[in-house]
């Protein structure tokens, strides 16, 4: 028990460091892009060039005003001028530049859904980034008294050794797509239409009737999407077989098996929702995906334990067992029933009783930020995860991410 104690006190010190990291705004991660084929620059993108970016300067300091050398279009900042210059004279940058053109073509013929004439060319052609995407949407809040994400919250708390609550600048999980204004809907159709390889996933998202289009939602399902396709990567066998329980909505799910068709990917949840049948029919009537390979199996992790003796008999290849947001228990039988059948697994817990991961005589007299991810950690160290990640808070309050590739892992990252 003390072990486990230590391992996660560890486990929260990390967790906010990576907060207060992830927030500084010298350079913004440029996450989901997907630099694509270099095209031949048009004059009317000069706007994007390296000599309009921000004023050119012939000093080393940054401009007046303590602000950064800043891309726009890459979303990443620098303090002196020597590095920013270089940036904009690299690989990434200008494949950014290039392809401006391709993705306004594409926006252009994106239907109401995501087109505005107002939206600016500069939007769309700009790599994704978080902070400017949730910067003045509508923050999460149980009181009558509405809030506004900014950029730079999240970072001013850190810098006065303020914790984060469990809905500190959290998007409202209520805000839908057509609830965003026309810039906002342009970021959002440039994410969905790089973020996963070879599939652009805008269309599906046009085709859903506008209640199943939560930002959070289909936010924290890429992000999800993004761990299990590292995971798939480290797995030391061929994964033929995804199994998704309790899986809700089923976005994560759909995501696996339109990106990957060669895997047979079972959502498991006691009834189909309204969601999850709406969303594979914009699947498929968008011409997304046909999702050939998506079963959805009525019952609860029961029905694995009984088909897992017959998948261990596939030596030639394992399983990948998710557990998105499982409630109490479900978090950690579900990493049992994996680690039983050595099939791969990643979780993300959602609601965690201490009964089930610390000593009886523990009693724990902390906040519940701190309470939840110390209980992350103690799951962590008993199953022996290889990786340890957040998904940042803005997105969920229940953000921490446990994988394993099957095997027994050599250190925990």
């Amino acid at each position: 028990t003390m072990g486990l104690l230590i391992y996660s006190v560890a486990l929260v010190i990390v967790t906010s460091v990576v907060d207060a990291l992830s927030t500084t705004p010298t350079k913004e991660t440029a996450s989901f892009i997907s630099y694509g084929s270099v095209l031949q620059q048009d004059d009317e993108w000069a706007f994007l060039s390296s000599k309009n970016d921000v004023p050119r300067s012939t000093t080393e300091s940054p401009p007046l005003g303590g602000q950064k050398w800043r891309c726009d279009v890459c979303a990443c900042s620098f303090d002196k001028l020597k590095n920013y210059n270089q940036h904009l004279e690299g690989k990434k940058h200008k494949a950014v530049v290039n392809q401006a053109g391709q993705l306004w073509n594409a926006y252009k013929e994106s239907g109401p859904a995501f087109y505005d004439e107002s939206v600016h060319r500069e939007i769309v052609a700009a790599v994704w980034s978080l902070d400017t995407f949730m910067d003045g949407l509508q923050a999460r809040s149980r009181s009558s008294i509405k809030r506004v994400l900014s950029s730079s919250s999240s970072l001013s708390a850190a810098s006065r050794g303020v914790p984060n609550s469990h809905n500190s600048g959290q998007v409202d999980p209520n805000i839908r797509l057509e609830n965003l204004p026309a810039d906002k809907r342009a970021m959002l159709w440039r994410l969905l239409h790089t973020s996963v390889d070879n599939l652009d996933l805008a269309p599906m998202i046009s085709a859903l009737p506008s209640q199943y289009v939560r930002v959070k939602e289909l936010l924290e399902s890429l992000v999800v999407f993004q761990h299990i396709d590292k995971l798939l990567k480290r797995c030391p066998q061929r994964v033929s077989h995804i199994h998704d329980v309790g899986c809700g909505h089923g976005l994560v799910g759909m995501l696996c098996a339109a990106a990957y068709p060669h895997i047979t990917v079972q959502a498991i949840d006691l009834v189909p929702r309204e969601s999850f049948q709406a969303q594979r029919r914009a699947f498929q009537s968008s011409g997304t995906a046909e999702l050939d390979n998506l079963q959805f199996v009525t019952g609860d992790l029961s029905v694995l334990k009984r088909q897992g003796t017959d998948m261990q008999k596939e030596s030639s290849s394992q399983s990948l067992l998710l557990c998105v947001h499982g409630c109490k228990s479900l978090t950690h039988e579900s990493i049992e029933l994996a680690e039983t059948n050595q099939w791969a697994w990643l979780s993300l817990p959602c609601c965690l009783q201490a009964e089930h991961h610390l000593d009886a005589n523990t009693h724990l007299k902390v906040n519940d930020d701190i309470r939840f991810t110390m209980l992350c950690g103690a799951i962590a160290a008993k199953y022996k995860a290889e990786t340890v990640a957040a998904i940042d808070k803005k997105i969920t309050g229940r953000g921490i991410v446990l994988t394993s590739s099957g095997g027994r892992p050599k250190k925990t990252v």
